[in-house]
């Protein structure tokens, strides 16, 4: 408990600071106001992920998916695009924090179902995007690269949560998008948080 209580602020000062990373594109800028909100629910979302999560090494691992996350599923929820900026530094941040996971809890396994994961996350969505590139762009192949670390990392049943998840949270949005803004079927809409809040959920529950 004291562990996350630790990293909830953090977390939140981490979101905080990634949050300038949105302004590297003038196609993604968020506004100001939104800067503090995302940065403490970032801190709130790490907190109660530490509360759940058992060992103390994968602490880093749920506050870099939390400040992260919250950051992508903005930009991509206001833009529709998930820049390059941000996932190429999540992923910088992700592999060091697994292998110091690794290290510490002694997982070394753990690495190659990473990057299994990773692979076939990748693959899965890499196909989608080839059969209707419309409905899904490189930016969500991209994520999901990222994301599979995560699920392989964490098993079986936190890899295939974050894959069906996404695709059923990411169902709901477009769902949304036609009910309440009126869309056509042909409307896109952003499949990054969807996939951003099962891949948190999965990590957190299911690992």
């Amino acid at each position: 408990m004291v562990a996350a209580l630790i990293i909830a602020p953090v977390t939140a000062g981490l979101a905080y600071a990634l949050f300038a990373l949105a302004g590297r594109d003038p196609r993604t800028v968020l506004p100001e106001r939104a800067r503090l909100p995302l940065a403490l629910l970032a801190g709130v979302l790490a907190g109660a992920g530490g509360a759940v999560t058992g060992e103390w090494w994968t602490l880093p691992l749920v506050g870099c998916l939390a400040a992260f996350g919250v950051l992508l599923a903005a930009i991509d929820a206001r833009s529709k695009l998930l820049p390059n900026a941000v996932l190429v530094r999540f992923t910088a941040v992700t592999i060091p924090l697994l292998l110091l996971a690794a290290g510490a809890g002694g997982h070394w396994g753990g690495l190659l179902g990473a990057a299994a994961g990773a692979a076939a996350l990748f693959a899965v969505y890499f196909v989608l995007a080839l059969i209707n590139p419309a409905g899904m762009g490189m930016g969500d192949v991209k994520l999901a690269a990222v994301l599979g670390l995560f699920g392989g990392w964490a098993g079986a049943s936190a890899w295939l949560g974050t894959l069906l998840g996404g695709f059923l949270l990411g169902g709901l949005a477009g769902l949304a998008v036609l009910l309440f803004r009126r869309g056509s079927r042909g409307s896109t809409f952003p499949f990054g948080p969807g996939m951003l809040l099962a891949a948190f959920a999965s990590f957190v529950l299911l690992a």
